[in-house]
């Protein structure tokens, strides 16, 4: 802040300057005002949030009634949103609601939470999901990597046609995009609770999922010959809801309850009615 003040006190004054004397202060007006510009635009971007660490074993029920933004920092752009709601919870009086209206383009809408080291190459996840609507382009629900998402690299379960797809996605600052496409077979319950289960591991790169305790898929992954540490650390976990490019004639609603991360297996809650 200071230095804002700073810069601004010295662009009126070489503004006065360049008033009285155009020819001698032509550049160096240029340049402040540029400066200046550079600044405001810097201050108007939100940088990653820095919560605390998560421990483990982690759970989020949302029974405080809203999203603990000393755990979870805010991922959102454009039209979606991301609330604690009460209408529709797997157990308890709560769960998490991301919508994101037919009409959108490009929005997203996540929390995140910082994880420990210990799971720097290996992690387990539990959530239980309920899908309103089958989102159609390639959506993602939740993902862990490198820290900053949406510009970060990480290992996703995403949907693409109607299929799970476990992928790696490249986004991150200073590197080519580039991504995993492979999808794999079964069907995905829509209209219901189920009990989303997965496997991290980024040595080698590998995601297993499992729905009601079921096996659902096991996925090595591979981009350009190289299927180990493509992620470099799982600093951080994201979930919410994200569709590249509009996700259909139809809002989509998808819900989230009962998140846990751990460096272990976690297991089924009771059965949703």
């Amino acid at each position: 802040m200071r230095d804002q003040i700073f810069f601004l006190a010295f662009e009126i004054r070489l503004n006065f300057n360049f008033h009285m004397n155009p020819q001698k202060y032509f550049i160096p007006f240029i340049a402040a005002a540029c400066l200046a510009l550079a600044i405001a635009v810097h201050a108007q971007t939100a940088a990653p949030g820095q919560t605390p660490v998560v421990t483990l074993p982690f759970n989020e029920d949302f029974e405080s009634g809203a999203i603990n933004t000393n755990i979870w920092d805010m991922r959102v752009h454009g039209t979606a949103t991301i609330q604690v709601e009460q209408n529709r919870v797997a157990h308890g009086k709560n769960a998490l609601l991301v919508h994101y209206p037919a009409s959108a383009t490009g929005a997203y809408a996540f929390i995140a939470a910082r994880l420990p080291d210990s799971l720097h190459d290996h992690l387990f996840g539990r959530a239980y999901v309920y899908i309103a609507t089958m989102p159609t382009p390639h959506s993602v629900l939740l993902n862990a990597g490198s820290p900053g998402y949406p510009v970060s690299n990480f290992l996703e379960v995403g949907i693409r046609r109607h299929l799970f797809q476990p992928s790696y996605q490249q986004n991150g600052a200073g590197v080519p995009r580039s991504e995993t496409t492979g999808m794999v077979p079964g069907t995905i319950p829509v209209g219901r609770w189920f009990c989303l289960e997965w496997e991290y591991n980024d040595k080698p790169d590998h995601i297993v999922l499992t729905i009601d305790g079921k096996p659902f898929a096991d996925q090595k992954i591979s981009l350009k010959g190289t299927g180990s540490e493509l992620v470099k650390g799982f600093y951080e976990f994201d979930i919410g809801f994200r569709a590249w490019g509009k996700a259909g004639a139809s809002d989509i609603d998808i819900y989230y309850d009962d998140i846990a991360i751990s460096d272990k297996p976690i297991g089924q809650l009771t059965p949703v009615p």
